[in-house]
């Protein structure tokens, strides 16, 4: 690194990584060249969950705050104060008695398609004055004057299981019953559409998660925010942090103070059991991000390493943690 760069390094840097520790009964272990990463840290345990609270959590954020409404400020619209659902595009496969959740990102959906859809799934609250906003082909946004209460998992969580155990609650009869009128437009679209054969993964469902509003707050945890993700930029919006898409690596990071990374390949590997796919991420994860980032810590370009995932304890790393050698690997 330059010293150009080393003058304009940064003091700390947060590294989150939904996907990190796995998932349940998970056979693999870490990628040697993380565990040796880690290894030294000292490991803080954590109440919160999940992605969505884990990331509210980073941001000092309620967990009653509207995870649409953030998300939508993360996509670049506006604040008004209104109350927004996430009413996103997913397929239901059929695996026995059950119904497997794939999430949105596999599907592929155009945006004229994505448009059609949305338009049957809107005519569900037509008469109650919904209005589905669109603002990428698998991300659709619902906002309803009188909204029901709703409690629901996130997409994230549900991905990979059975939707008959995460099923919504609050006005439960309201939601399911607006859930199956969505579905069976969405049916009669594909046959119409495809004539009933060849249908392969295609949009037959929607699921609704993170309801409210935007929560007030003057919290600020970081000085900048690197991430690809909306519901993470919303956030940082939200409290009026400068937000940037992921750079390269860490030579890249050119704000002082605290610095929040997001890196999210191994997420979804964990939700659909890829052991292979998580730990090659992670691989290129600790060779291309942690590594230098410890050689920075010894260097004293920066001061703290903290390393988060979506479940489990933080990793926090100092200068003084590296000749913690004892230590040994997970």
């Amino acid at each position: 690194m330059s010293a150009r760069r080393e003058s304009a390094a940064v003091q700390r840097v947060t590294v989150f990584i939904p996907g990190l520790t796995g998932g349940p009964q998970w056979p693999a272990p870490w990628p040697r060249s993380l565990a040796r990463v880690l290894a030294r840290a000292q490991k803080e345990d954590r109440l919160s969950a999940g992605f969505s609270e884990r990331a509210l959590d980073l941001f000092g954020l309620p967990h009653t705050a509207g995870l649409a409404a953030l998300a939508r400020l993360g996509e670049g619209q506006a604040a008004d104060g209104r109350w927004w659902v996430r009413c996103d595009p997913v397929y239901l496969a059929v695996d026995g008695d059950r119904l497997l959740l794939v999430d949105n990102e596999t599907l592929g959906l155009a945006a004229d398609e994505a448009m059609r859809l949305s338009g049957l799934v809107g005519s569900v609250f037509a008469a109650e004055g919904g209005v589905i906003e669109v603002c990428a082909p698998t991300r659709w946004y619902l906002t309803l004057p009188a909204p029901e209460p709703l409690v629901v998992a996130s997409l994230a969580e549900v991905t990979g299981h059975n939707v008959h155990d995460y099923l919504p609650t609050g006005n439960s009869r309201y939601w399911r019953t607006r859930l199956n009128e969505a579905q069976m437009l969405l049916h009669q679209a594909l046959i119409g559409t495809h004539g009933g054969e060849g249908l392969g993964v295609c949009v037959n469902s929607v699921w609704f998660w993170g309801p409210g509003r935007i929560a007030a707050t003057t919290a600020r945890s970081f000085s900048q925010v690197y991430t690809d993700d909306t519901l993470l930029a919303g956030a940082a919006r939200a409290t009026q942090t400068a937000c940037a898409p992921v750079p390269s690596g860490p030579d890249d990071l050119d704000s002082r103070g605290h610095v929040l990374v997001v890196l999210r390949g191994a997420q979804g590997s964990v939700q659909y059991g890829d052991t292979e796919g998580w730990s090659a991420f992670l691989e290129t994860v600790a060779t291309s991000w942690l590594q230098p980032l410890t050689e920075q810590l010894a260097r004293g370009a920066i001061s703290e390493l903290v390393v988060s995932g979506d479940h489990g304890p933080l990793f926090r790393l100092t200068r003084r943690d590296r000749w913690r050698f004892w230590r040994g690997w997970r």
